[in-house]
């Protein structure tokens, strides 16, 4: 039995993918796009908020 590998990502691949759902593409017409699926997508996302968050809160 042959284990499936996860696929990776660059950061540069991330950020166009958050990039696009931020300027109004829905996940799902990003995430069929490259066959990446919409929850990782989500996650990015998400992520990115996060790390939006907490760079406006040190620059204070």
């Amino acid at each position: 039995m042959s284990k499936t590998t996860r696929a990776r990502y660059t950061l540069e691949f991330k950020l166009e993918a958050v990039r696009l759902v931020k300027t109004g593409r829905s996940v799902s017409a990003v995430a069929g796009t490259p066959d990446v699926p919409g929850q990782s997508i989500s996650n990015w996302v998400k992520a990115s908020m996060k790390a939006g968050l907490a760079e406006r809160a040190g620059s204070r």
